[in-house]
C-alpha cells in the first residue's frame, strides 16, 4: 500500500507553513504598549484570516485551524501562568520560559510537517473536527441537481448518512479508549474520515469510486473499537489485553493509511480498486478474533 497518494501543491504547503508561523507574532506584538493578554489573544487573528482566505476543504485551511488551536493554547498558557504567578517573579519567569519552549517545540513539528505536505495535528486538537463537521452539512436539494438519476442520488444520500452515523459511533468509542496511544490513533483516523467526508461532499459523484471502502471500513472499524472497549473492561479477559492493544494499534494504522489512500485517489480522479486492501484488512481483523 502506498504511503501517501495525495500530492500537496507547493502553494498549499506555503500557506500552511505561513499559518503555523503566524503564531510567532506573539512575541513582537508583546513589545507594543497594550495589555499582554490582548496581544496574545489578538494573534489569533492572523491564522484565522488565512483560514478565511483559503478553500475550506484545502490542506492549508486545515493547517490554519491547527495554527489557531496552537495560538489559543499559547495564549491561555501565558495568561493562566501570568495570573497564577504574578506575585512570584521566579515562578513567573520560569513559567513563561516553559510556555515559550513548548510553543517552539510544537511549532517546529508543525512547520516541518507542513513543509513536506503531511497533515499535522497538535495534541488534543479539536478545531478541525469542529469546523469540518459544520462545513460538510449538505443541502440535499442542491446536491440532488448534480445527479441525473434519482436512484443514484438516493444511494449517495444513504451512503453519506451511514458514513456520518458510523463516524459519530467511532468518535464515541475513541473517547472510551483508556490507552493514550490508541486514542491518538483514533483521533487521527477521525481527522482522515473528516477530510474524506469533505471530498465526498465536494464531488458527490465520486462516491461510486469509493463504494468498497464505504461498504466496509467505517462499519468494521466501529465494530472493532466497540469490541475492544467491551473486552478490555472484562476482568476475565485481562490477560489478553496487551495482545489486543498491539493488534488494535496495527489495525488503526492500516485503516488510517487506507483512508488516506482513498482520499488521494479521489482527488487524483483515479478509479479505485480496493479489493486487495479490503481482503488484507479482513485477514488482519481476524488476528484478535474481532
Amino acid at each position: 500500500m502506498e504511503n501517501n497518494l495525495e500530492i500537496i501543491e507547493p502553494e498549499e504547503k506555503k500557506w500552511a507553513r505561513r499559518a503555523h508561523l503566524t503564531t510567532l507574532l506573539t512575541y513582537p506584538l508583546a513589545l507594543l504598549p497594550f495589555p499582554f493578554s490582548w496581544e496574545v489573544l489578538g494573534t489569533l487573528v492572523f491564522p484565522f484570516v488565512i483560514w478565511l482566505s483559503r478553500k475550506k476543504s484545502s490542506y492549508s485551511a486545515g493547517q490554519a485551524l491547527e495554527a489557531i488551536y496552537l495560538q489559543a493554547l499559547i495564549a491561555f498558557g501565558y495568561i493562566g501562568f501570568g495570573n497564577a504567578f504574578s506575585g512570584d517573579r521566579t515562578l513567573f519567569v520560569f513559567s513563561y520560559v516553559f510556555v515559550g519552549f513548548l510553543h517552539l517545540l510544537f511549532l517546529g513539528f508543525g512547520v516541518f510537517r507542513s513543509t513536506i505536505g503531511k497533515p499535522h495535528h497538535y495534541p488534543f486538537s479539536f478545531f478541525p473536527l469542529l469546523f469540518a463537521s459544520r462545513s460538510t452539512k449538505e443541502n440535499w436539494n442542491s446536491l440532488k441537481k448534480q445527479f441525473s438519476d434519482k436512484v443514484e442520488f438516493n444511494e449517495y444520500k444513504s451512503y453519506m448518512e451511514k458514513f456520518d452515523s458510523y463516524k459519530i459511533s467511532i468518535e464515541t468509542e475513541v473517547k472510551l479508549l483508556t490507552d493514550s496511544g490508541l486514542q491518538s490513533l483514533g483521533n487521527e483516523f477521525l481527522h482522515s474520515l473528516s477530510d474524506l467526508r469533505v471530498k465526498l461532499a465536494e464531488d458527490p459523484l465520486s462516491y461510486k469510486k469509493a463504494k468498497q471502502y464505504l461498504n466496509y471500513f467505517p462499519e468494521t472499524t466501529t465494530k472493532i473499537l466497540s469490541q475492544y472497549n467491551r473486552v478490555s473492561r472484562d476482568a476475565a479477559l485481562a490477560s489478553e489485553n496487551e495482545k489486543r492493544k498491539v493488534e488494535l494499534n496495527q489495525l488503526l494504522q492500516e485503516v488510517i493509511k487506507t483512508t488516506e489512500q482513498v482520499r488521494g485517489k479521489l482527488k487524483a480522479d483515479e478509479t479505485l480498486n480496493l479489493d486487495v486492501e479490503i481482503t488484507a484488512m479482513k485477514k488482519n481483523i481476524g488476528f484478535g478474533g474481532y
